[in-house]
């Protein structure tokens, strides 16, 4: 059973060579190979990924292979004759135990290792992976016979799975899925807006809001505002809007999250020449037992972050 098992995914890697450059180009050679009794790995030279579409080609070219059910021929030879039969040299192959002849020349190499008699010996095929191992190198592995039919019913036990937790069917659960990424995409920026804007508004998610969280530094106007749960982009919004209501200014922001503090510090496009939001929040991050800073002259917020949950509010940034 161990050898017929090892028989049949032998002589699936010459079909799959021959599906390769049949579907891939004539560059396709092998570059190492695994026959074991319950897969198979193929590595061939190939300088790309090798996509769904030709996956798909390249596994239903063997199993028409398969299902043709051809003979499998092994004739001696040496090897100037094999070669000049039509079989393919590996390795560059000095001497010869045998050279593998298939219908129409389907597949022929020159090969010693043992095949099964008929090409449906093999039975069912499938591609279970396919990735790079080294430069210009890809792999395969894939499964024959009852290995195969094992992977095929378990693929369709974890679908079957799904649907029923989903209460759908497949049809109802493909058109959805399609478009779920756009849709989340969409569903984060809308929180991220909803997030900002309770937070300008002085709703729950917002402490200290309103006209008195705006004073006055050395005639340079700091809003401050200390808000909760909000991640970064949210907070580069809540600047960006507490920047354009002072106009001119600088803008300090702590936010609370999971046990942690970001601060957030970001100055008007007309004071970056004279105020280092960097600065600003190097000197502020060690009250959150943390670090951060910015680059000295940007429009860009400059960040810090840490775990001390210490108020920031009456801290005020330095010009």
């Amino acid at each position: 059973m161990v050898r017929d098992a090892t028989r049949r995914n032998h002589t699936a890697t010459h079909l799959l060579h021959a599906a390769l450059r049949d579907v891939l180009g004539a560059h396709v050679k092998q570059a190492g190979s695994l026959v074991a009794p319950d897969r198979l790995r193929f590595d061939f030279m190939h300088f790309q990924p090798v996509n769904t579409e030709e996956l798909d080609r390249i596994e239903r070219i063997v199993n028409e292979q398969i299902t043709r059910n051809t003979p499998v021929t092994t004739d001696v030879r040496s090897t100037q004759e094999a070669i000049a039969a039509g079989a393919m040299a590996l390795f560059g192959e000095n001497t010869v135990t045998g050279a593998r002849r298939q219908r129409a020349g389907f597949s022929m190499e020159l090969c010693g290792g043992t095949h099964v008699t008929a090409t449906g010996d093999i039975g069912f095929f499938v591609i279970v992976a396919e990735g790079g191992v080294a430069a210009g190198v890809r792999r395969i592995e894939a499964l024959t016979g009852a290995a195969a039919v094992a992977w095929a019913q378990h693929q369709r036990a974890t679908l079957a799975s799904i649907l029923d937790a989903l209460h759908v069917g497949e049809v109802q659960a493909w058109t959805p899925s399609r478009s779920c990424k756009p849709r989340a995409g969409v569903c984060r920026a809308n929180m991220t807006q909803l997030k900002t804007r309770l937070a300008m508004g002085g709703d729950a998610a917002a402490e200290g809001s309103g006209a008195d969280d705006t004073t006055d530094v050395g005639g340079v106007k700091l809003a401050r505002r200390k808000v909760s749960d909000l991640d970064k982009d949210a907070l580069r919004g809540l600047s960006d809007s507490l920047k354009a209501r002072i106009k001119s200014g600088v803008v300090v922001i702590a936010s609370e999250s999971d046990g942690k503090v970001q601060i957030v510090v970001s100055v008007t496009p007309d004071l970056t020449q004279r105020v280092n939001a960097g600065q600003i929040v190097k000197e502020i991050a060690p009250i959150v037992g943390g670090g951060g800073g910015g680059r000295p002259i940007s429009r860009k917020p400059a960040q810090a972050a840490g775990k001390d949950r210490r108020d920031v509010e009456g801290r005020r940034g330095r010009r």
